[in-house]
Protein backbone atom coordinates (compact mmCIF):
# COMPACT_ATOMS: atom_id res chain seq x y z
CA UNK A 1 0.00 0.00 0.00
CA UNK A 2 1.11 3.70 -0.97
CA UNK A 3 1.66 5.33 2.09
CA UNK A 4 3.90 8.26 0.86
CA UNK A 5 1.36 11.00 1.53
CA UNK A 6 1.17 10.83 5.15
CA UNK A 7 4.57 9.45 5.57
CA UNK A 8 5.81 12.85 3.77
CA UNK A 9 3.91 15.06 5.68
CA UNK A 10 4.82 13.52 9.12
CA UNK A 11 8.80 13.81 8.18
CA UNK A 12 8.25 17.60 7.46
CA UNK A 13 6.58 18.05 10.22
CA UNK A 14 9.28 15.92 12.54
CA UNK A 15 12.08 17.53 10.71
CA UNK A 16 10.48 21.01 11.23
CA UNK A 17 10.35 20.70 14.56
CA UNK A 18 13.60 18.99 15.49
CA UNK A 19 14.32 18.36 19.18
CA UNK A 20 11.12 19.77 19.84
CA UNK A 21 8.91 16.68 18.76
CA UNK A 22 9.91 15.20 22.28
CA UNK A 23 6.71 14.65 23.87
CA UNK A 24 4.19 13.93 20.81
CA UNK A 25 3.41 10.71 19.73
CA UNK A 26 1.11 9.12 16.66
CA UNK A 27 -1.53 7.81 17.42
CA UNK A 28 -4.71 6.99 15.37
CA UNK A 29 -5.06 4.77 11.96
CA UNK A 30 -1.68 5.57 10.92
CA UNK A 31 -0.07 5.02 13.81
CA UNK A 32 -1.33 1.24 13.78
CA UNK A 33 -0.40 1.51 10.18
CA UNK A 34 3.21 1.63 10.78
CA UNK A 35 3.62 -0.39 14.21
CA UNK A 36 2.03 -3.43 11.72
CA UNK A 37 4.88 -2.71 9.34
CA UNK A 38 7.53 -2.48 12.04
CA UNK A 39 6.67 -5.71 13.66
CA UNK A 40 6.20 -7.82 10.96
CA UNK A 41 9.25 -6.66 9.40
CA UNK A 42 10.96 -7.39 13.07
CA UNK A 43 9.30 -11.04 13.26
CA UNK A 44 8.37 -9.76 16.66
CA UNK A 45 6.52 -12.83 18.28
CA UNK A 46 2.46 -12.04 18.61
CA UNK A 47 -0.60 -13.21 20.19
CA UNK A 48 -1.87 -14.12 16.61
CA UNK A 49 0.57 -14.23 13.70
CA UNK A 50 1.45 -11.66 11.15
CA UNK A 51 0.18 -13.90 8.44
CA UNK A 52 -3.41 -13.62 9.90
CA UNK A 53 -3.55 -9.76 10.95
CA UNK A 54 -5.64 -8.17 8.26
CA UNK A 55 -3.82 -5.93 5.36
CA UNK A 56 -2.24 -2.90 6.70
CA UNK A 57 -4.50 0.16 5.96
CA UNK A 58 -2.88 3.69 5.89
CA UNK A 59 -4.68 6.91 6.22
CA UNK A 60 -4.18 10.82 4.91
CA UNK A 61 -5.03 11.90 8.44
CA UNK A 62 -2.58 12.27 11.31
CA UNK A 63 -3.37 12.23 15.28
CA UNK A 64 -0.53 13.52 17.28
CA UNK A 65 -0.89 12.89 21.04
CA UNK A 66 0.73 15.96 22.47
CA UNK A 67 1.58 14.81 26.45
CA UNK A 68 0.10 16.37 28.75
CA UNK A 69 3.72 17.95 29.85
CA UNK A 70 4.08 19.17 25.92
CA UNK A 71 0.68 20.93 26.61
CA UNK A 72 1.61 22.56 29.81
CA UNK A 73 4.90 23.86 28.21
CA UNK A 74 4.18 27.62 26.13
CA UNK A 75 7.41 27.11 24.15
CA UNK A 76 6.99 23.60 22.78
CA UNK A 77 3.30 24.65 21.77
CA UNK A 78 4.37 27.65 20.54
CA UNK A 79 7.23 25.61 18.48
CA UNK A 80 4.51 23.00 17.21
CA UNK A 81 2.63 26.15 16.06
CA UNK A 82 5.25 27.67 13.91
CA UNK A 83 6.23 24.04 13.04
CA UNK A 84 2.64 23.90 10.99
CA UNK A 85 2.58 27.51 9.93
CA UNK A 86 6.08 27.06 8.38
CA UNK A 87 4.81 24.15 6.36
CA UNK A 88 1.39 26.06 5.20
CA UNK A 89 -1.21 24.18 7.69
CA UNK A 90 -4.25 25.80 8.02
CA UNK A 91 -6.77 25.93 10.59
CA UNK A 92 -10.01 24.32 10.48
CA UNK A 93 -13.22 26.22 10.73
CA UNK A 94 -15.50 25.00 13.25
CA UNK A 95 -12.23 23.28 14.63
CA UNK A 96 -10.39 26.07 15.82
CA UNK A 97 -6.56 25.27 16.72
CA UNK A 98 -7.30 21.56 17.28
CA UNK A 99 -7.94 20.41 13.36
CA UNK A 100 -5.45 21.66 10.48
CA UNK A 101 -5.54 21.32 6.64
CA UNK A 102 -2.51 21.35 4.53
CA UNK A 103 -3.64 20.89 0.96
CA UNK A 104 -0.60 19.29 -1.43
CA UNK A 105 -2.70 18.82 -4.71
CA UNK A 106 -6.04 20.01 -6.08
CA UNK A 107 -7.17 16.35 -5.00
CA UNK A 108 -4.50 15.94 -1.93
CA UNK A 109 -4.52 16.87 1.33
CA UNK A 110 -3.17 16.03 4.57
CA UNK A 111 -5.24 16.46 7.96
CA UNK A 112 -3.79 17.06 11.20
CA UNK A 113 -6.17 16.28 14.57
CA UNK A 114 -4.18 17.30 18.09
CA UNK A 115 -5.11 14.90 20.75
CA UNK A 116 -3.85 14.67 24.16
CA UNK A 117 -4.41 12.89 27.61
CA UNK A 118 -7.40 11.68 29.03
CA UNK A 119 -9.28 15.27 30.78
CA UNK A 120 -8.53 13.64 34.89
CA UNK A 121 -4.65 13.49 33.70
CA UNK A 122 -4.70 16.50 32.78
CA UNK A 123 -6.56 18.41 35.47
CA UNK A 124 -3.30 17.15 37.85
CA UNK A 125 -1.38 19.67 35.78
CA UNK A 126 -1.93 23.77 36.96
CA UNK A 127 -0.28 24.95 33.70
CA UNK A 128 -3.07 23.22 31.65
CA UNK A 129 -6.47 24.67 31.14
CA UNK A 130 -8.61 22.05 30.52
CA UNK A 131 -12.28 21.25 29.73
CA UNK A 132 -13.85 18.09 27.59
CA UNK A 133 -13.46 19.52 24.18
CA UNK A 134 -9.86 21.56 24.48
CA UNK A 135 -6.58 21.85 26.52
CA UNK A 136 -4.07 24.31 26.22
CA UNK A 137 -1.27 26.00 28.51
CA UNK A 138 -2.53 28.81 31.24
CA UNK A 139 0.42 31.16 30.43
CA UNK A 140 -1.04 34.22 28.80
CA UNK A 141 1.18 34.41 25.91
CA UNK A 142 -0.07 31.05 24.75
CA UNK A 143 0.10 30.45 21.37
CA UNK A 144 -3.10 29.91 19.42
CA UNK A 145 -3.02 26.03 19.45
CA UNK A 146 -4.89 23.87 21.19
CA UNK A 147 -5.23 19.62 21.87
CA UNK A 148 -8.17 17.32 22.61
CA UNK A 149 -8.64 15.54 25.82
CA UNK A 150 -9.09 11.67 24.49
CA UNK A 151 -11.05 9.15 26.70
CA UNK A 152 -8.61 6.40 27.05
CA UNK A 153 -5.47 7.80 26.91
CA UNK A 154 -4.04 7.34 30.89
CA UNK A 155 -0.93 5.45 29.99
CA UNK A 156 0.10 7.96 26.70
CA UNK A 157 3.74 8.18 27.88
CA UNK A 158 4.64 4.87 29.99
CA UNK A 159 5.28 2.98 27.87
CA UNK A 160 5.54 3.82 23.94
CA UNK A 161 6.63 1.93 21.57
CA UNK A 162 9.75 4.01 19.58
CA UNK A 163 9.95 2.93 15.78
CA UNK A 164 12.50 4.64 12.88
CA UNK A 165 10.38 6.08 10.28
CA UNK A 166 12.16 6.78 6.66
CA UNK A 167 11.19 8.33 3.91
CA UNK A 168 11.52 11.73 1.87
CA UNK A 169 10.54 15.00 2.62
CA UNK A 170 8.55 17.32 0.27
CA UNK A 171 12.16 18.84 -0.49
CA UNK A 172 13.24 15.32 -2.14
CA UNK A 173 15.21 15.15 0.83
CA UNK A 174 16.19 12.01 2.26
CA UNK A 175 14.89 12.05 6.07
CA UNK A 176 14.22 9.58 9.01
CA UNK A 177 13.03 10.33 11.99
CA UNK A 178 12.05 8.58 15.55
CA UNK A 179 8.21 8.29 16.33
CA UNK A 180 6.60 7.34 19.28
CA UNK A 181 3.55 4.94 19.11
CA UNK A 182 0.78 4.61 22.47
CA UNK A 183 1.35 2.24 24.43
CA UNK A 184 -1.28 -0.83 23.86
CA UNK A 185 -3.78 -0.54 26.54
CA UNK A 186 -3.97 3.47 26.15
CA UNK A 187 -4.68 2.56 22.06
CA UNK A 188 -7.19 -0.13 22.99
CA UNK A 189 -8.92 1.94 25.11
CA UNK A 190 -9.15 4.77 22.58
CA UNK A 191 -9.76 2.52 19.43
CA UNK A 192 -13.09 0.63 22.00
CA UNK A 193 -14.21 4.38 22.65
CA UNK A 194 -13.99 5.22 19.11
CA UNK A 195 -16.10 1.73 18.20
CA UNK A 196 -18.65 2.93 20.66
CA UNK A 197 -19.03 6.60 19.63
CA UNK A 198 -19.48 5.51 16.00
CA UNK A 199 -20.95 2.07 16.03
CA UNK A 200 -24.52 3.39 15.41
CA UNK A 201 -23.90 5.81 12.50
CA UNK A 202 -25.77 5.63 9.06
CA UNK A 203 -22.69 5.38 7.66
CA UNK A 204 -21.24 2.08 9.30
CA UNK A 205 -17.87 2.36 7.87
CA UNK A 206 -16.06 4.20 10.55
CA UNK A 207 -18.01 1.37 12.86
CA UNK A 208 -16.03 -1.25 11.11
CA UNK A 209 -12.88 0.25 10.83
CA UNK A 210 -12.81 0.89 14.85
CA UNK A 211 -13.64 -2.09 15.46
CA UNK A 212 -10.91 -4.29 13.21
CA UNK A 213 -8.61 -1.69 14.30
CA UNK A 214 -9.22 -3.18 17.91
CA UNK A 215 -8.84 -6.61 16.63
CA UNK A 216 -4.95 -5.20 15.34
CA UNK A 217 -4.30 -3.90 18.36
CA UNK A 218 -4.91 -6.85 20.27
CA UNK A 219 -3.41 -9.50 17.11
CA UNK A 220 -0.25 -7.77 18.02
CA UNK A 221 0.21 -7.82 21.08
CA UNK A 222 3.22 -9.22 22.69
CA UNK A 223 3.27 -11.47 25.79
CA UNK A 224 4.63 -8.38 28.44
CA UNK A 225 2.33 -5.87 26.58
CA UNK A 226 -0.83 -8.75 27.11
CA UNK A 227 0.79 -8.92 30.78
CA UNK A 228 0.74 -5.10 31.19
CA UNK A 229 -2.66 -4.69 29.79
CA UNK A 230 -4.05 -6.65 32.68
CA UNK A 231 -1.89 -4.75 35.01
CA UNK A 232 -3.33 -1.60 34.06
CA UNK A 233 -6.80 -2.66 33.95
CA UNK A 234 -6.43 -3.45 37.57
CA UNK A 235 -5.10 -0.38 38.10
CA UNK A 236 -7.34 1.92 36.94
CA UNK A 237 -10.09 -0.37 37.59
CA UNK A 238 -12.13 2.65 39.38
CA UNK A 239 -11.91 4.79 36.31
CA UNK A 240 -14.95 5.41 34.61
CA UNK A 241 -13.84 5.42 31.13
CA UNK A 242 -12.22 1.67 31.56
CA UNK A 243 -15.43 0.56 33.21
CA UNK A 244 -16.97 1.95 30.42
CA UNK A 245 -14.76 0.02 27.68
CA UNK A 246 -15.01 -3.38 29.94
CA UNK A 247 -18.97 -3.26 29.76
CA UNK A 248 -18.60 -2.24 26.04
CA UNK A 249 -16.27 -5.63 25.38
CA UNK A 250 -18.45 -7.53 27.32
CA UNK A 251 -21.77 -6.56 25.20
CA UNK A 252 -20.28 -6.04 22.12
CA UNK A 253 -16.76 -8.63 21.50
CA UNK A 254 -17.17 -11.28 23.71
CA UNK A 255 -19.27 -13.57 20.85
CA UNK A 256 -18.76 -14.23 17.43
CA UNK A 257 -22.48 -12.46 16.75
CA UNK A 258 -22.18 -9.77 19.59
CA UNK A 259 -22.41 -6.32 17.63
CA UNK A 260 -18.68 -5.37 17.54
CA UNK A 261 -17.23 -8.80 16.21
CA UNK A 262 -19.87 -8.51 13.09
CA UNK A 263 -18.51 -5.22 12.82
CA UNK A 264 -14.93 -6.37 12.66
CA UNK A 265 -16.08 -9.37 10.31
CA UNK A 266 -17.92 -7.59 7.83
CA UNK A 267 -14.66 -5.38 6.92
CA UNK A 268 -13.36 -5.54 3.57
CA UNK A 269 -9.54 -6.38 5.15
CA UNK A 270 -11.07 -9.04 7.38
CA UNK A 271 -9.26 -12.45 6.12
CA UNK A 272 -11.29 -15.49 7.68
CA UNK A 273 -12.43 -16.93 11.25
CA UNK A 274 -9.36 -18.75 11.48
CA UNK A 275 -7.76 -16.23 14.25
CA UNK A 276 -11.40 -15.26 16.03
CA UNK A 277 -10.53 -17.68 18.69
CA UNK A 278 -7.91 -16.65 19.78
CA UNK A 279 -8.74 -12.94 19.64
CA UNK A 280 -12.08 -13.98 21.98
CA UNK A 281 -10.01 -15.82 24.24
CA UNK A 282 -7.37 -12.83 24.55
CA UNK A 283 -9.64 -10.02 24.93
CA UNK A 284 -12.56 -11.86 27.47
CA UNK A 285 -9.53 -12.43 29.52
CA UNK A 286 -9.27 -8.79 29.89
CA UNK A 287 -12.85 -8.93 31.15
CA UNK A 288 -13.23 -11.50 33.50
Amino acid sequence: MNDNLPRTSLLDLLHALGNDARGILLGGGYGLYLKQLHLAHAGARTLIGAELWPAPRATEDLDLMLSAELVANVRSMTALRAALDKLNYQVIKGSEYLQFVRTITATQAVKIDLLTAQLDVLKAFPAINADIRRARPTAADRPKLHAHPTDGALTLTEAPLVIEVAGTLSTGQAFAAAVMIPDPFSYLLMKLTAYRDRRNDPDKDMGRHHALDVFRIVAMLTEPERDQIQTNLRRFAADAQVSSCVDLVRSDFVSATSPGMLAMRAHPLWQNDQQLAVFQEAITEFVS
